[in-house]
């Protein structure tokens, strides 16, 4: 009787908690504005029916024989061990809901993962506790964190009501923007540990992991601001690094395209800044970027993440500082790769005259301008020219056989090869190094100023030729013209300028020597 009471309790208190909850997201899955996001809600449903009519069945039944078969009413148990018939029936039924069931989930799945013919490509890379996205189609890249509004009330004691910041922990600086009615792939990476994107109206999540990649796509039919969050316990502050996709109609994206190359352009701003100028802007950057883990008040998390109050990086020379940082160490990213020269500038500086440290100094945004990579280029001499590669061209290889021939084929001048090389390359490269040649580090490298393709071609036609680790072995793939079409390309566009070529014949004899089947077997 107790427990029938804690029951009927339970089952009030879970009809009143339904009659004030939102019964959209309490109820069931939301459909989401996509054609997978629909696709998934309705297997979904279509199982969950699935499921309640093979559970009224059985229990429908089971209760029926407990209730008309019982002793009270002079039925007695019968006794009987194994029969085939029915042991084939309740194998088979069985068998067949699931195929059932597995046909149209199979279907979705396929869906799910088919990323071919997308209109354009985004690569996400999961940071502790921040997205990277690059738009591997027009070269725009950006950091998304948490917005301003959101990081200063969920600090402990900051006297802010959670409730009164718009989308509290739901917003940030700088959404994912992409266009509607255009398929688009994302490619999902991550620097330090796995994370997890998931907007749930896109009716998808895809964990980045790092030095692995995970792809998958979307096509959302309507305008509108999408929000999701890192699903993957990734560390402390997890529960801080949301997702907000803004979807645009065609002309307002390429406006916002224009504007994002626009300020890229101007990169940062290396004009002199008062004391008192980098102390105040360097606290936002502190509280956006380096707060997390060394906390708001610089007292760090002992065991964990060191104080910078007192720090003897932070206390010791300023340029020590500065390369640290830019470079990184152990679980501390390289904010070389994530800041720009005057934030940096003005980050360290805060640290220094803040946070418990009076030492008075600075460092400008040009001191930090020289000791970035692309810095260096600007304040050094120029690189000496390329030298130029004669172009190779082997002997013909011997015919094994005497019977043997090889079929000549065509010569094309430099322009001819690197104008096919495109198509080439477009159709057999550009999945894995993009179509910029800027690669995505760390699975696939760049091309772009590769030691590869910029060293001797000679090298570089035998590791295409024969592969290596993860790249396929292209010399049983691609014919002797292609071949040296797209090796003649990415010498001479994708950043590099090497000035030469090599002929169609050259790849010819070259393939020829290469072993057969036939060969490895004897």
């Amino acid at each position: 009787m107790k427990k029938t009471k804690q029951l009927l309790a339970c089952l009030f208190l879970m009809a009143l908690g339904l009659k004030t909850a939102n019964a959209e997201y309490t109820l069931n899955l939301t459909k989401g504005i996509t054609q997978a996001s629909n696709e998934v809600y309705n297997l979904h449903m279509l199982i969950l029916w699935v499921c309640v009519f093979v559970g009224l069945s059985v229990f429908g039944t089971m209760f029926y024989s407990i209730y008309h078969h019982r002793k009270s009413k002079g039925h007695e148990a019968a006794q009987f061990h194994e029969h085939t018939t029915v042991e084939v029936i309740w194998t088979i039924i069985p068998t067949l809901i699931l195929v059932g069931m597995a046909v149209p989930a199979t279907k979705a799945m396929i869906d799910l993962n088919n990323v071919q013919d997308s209109d354009m490509s985004i690569k996400v890379t999961g940071w502790q506790w921040k997205w990277e996205y690059d738009y591997l189609d027009s070269g725009i890249h950006f950091f998304s964190n948490l917005d301003e509004a959101s990081n200063k009330a969920r600090q402990i004691n900051s006297g802010i009501d959670p409730r009164s910041v718009p989308h509290y922990l739901l917003n940030v600086d700088k959404p994912l923007v992409i266009p509607i009615k255009k398929k688009i792939r994302f490619v999902f990476t991550a620097s330090d540990v796995i994370h997890s994107w998931w907007v749930p109206a896109l009716g998808w999540k895809k964990d980045a992991i790092p030095g692995f990649i995970n792809e998958s796509w979307t096509s959302v039919d309507k305008p509108g601001t999408y929000r999701g969050q890192c699903t993957e316990l990734c560390g402390k502050d997890h529960g801080f690094m949301p997702i907000v996709v803004v979807a645009m109609d065609q002309p307002d994206f390429d406006a916002w395209v224009k504007k994002a190359k626009e300020e890229a352009k101007k990169g940062a701003d290396l004009s002199a800044q008062s004391h008192e100028e980098l102390v105040s802007k360097g606290a936002a950057v502190y509280a956006t970027n380096c707060a997390s883990c060394h906390m708001p008040n610089g007292e760090g998390v002992p065991g964990a993440f060191p104080a910078l109050k007192g720090s003897p990086v932070v206390t010791g020379d300023i340029n020590a500082q500065a390369n640290f940082v830019l470079h990184g160490k152990g679980i501390m990213p390289a904010f070389g790769k994530i800041l720009k020269a005057d934030e940096l500038a003005q980050v360290i500086t805060y640290t220094r005259n803040a946070l418990g440290n009076q030492l008075g100094d600075e460092i400008q945004s040009k001191e930090i301008a020289k000791l970035l990579p692309e810095g260096k280029a600007d304040v050094s001499t120029p690189p000496p020219a390329p030298a130029k590669v004669t172009p190779v061209t082997p002997a013909p290889a011997k015919p094994t056989l005497p019977e043997a021939k090889i079929t000549p084929v065509a010569e094309l001048s430099k322009e001819e090869l690197i104008t096919k090389g495109e198509a080439v390359y477009a159709k057999n490269c550009v999945s894995c190094h993009q179509p910029g040649g800027g690669g995505m580090p760390p699975m696939f490298p760049a091309l772009t100023g590769s030691p590869v393709v910029t060293g001797d071609i000679n090298a570089q036609v035998n590791l295409v030729l024969k592969g290596k680790g993860m790249m396929p072995a292209f010399g049983e793939v691609l014919n002797p013209t292609d071949f040296a079409a797209v090796i003649t390309y990415t010498r001479n566009r994708l950043g590099n300028s090497m000035n030469d070529a090599i002929q169609p014949s050259a790849i010819q004899a070259l393939q020829e020597d290469l072993p057969t089947a036939k060969d490895d077997g004897d």
